[in-house]
């Protein structure tokens, strides 16, 4: 799923961190405040504390992912794309 997201995320012109596998929410919090990212995507189990970072970052949307590839990620892109048609 990482490969999707970054895929897309180049495919678009923008830039995705991938963070390491064992989140530390000071590295987090280092790491939105250098990018500034408009989306954050993150795994469910760490949604919690990683939305309040990025909220506080002005980051505009998170969405999780988790291993198994479900998650509000790919939910809200099956909803975008139901919605325009295509």
């Amino acid at each position: 799923m990482r490969a999707v997201v970054h895929a897309a995320a180049r495919h678009a012109g923008l830039h995705a961190i991938d963070g390491p596998e064992v989140l530390r929410q000071e590295e987090v919090r280092d790491a939105l405040a250098q990018t500034s990212p408009a989306v954050v995507v993150c795994p469910p189990e760490v949604f919690g504390w990683m939305s309040k970072l990025a909220f506080l970052q002005g980051c505009r949307a998170v969405y999780t992912c988790g291993a198994d590839g479900a998650g509000t990620l790919l939910d809200r892109a099956a909803h975008f794309v139901r919605a325009t048609g295509t």
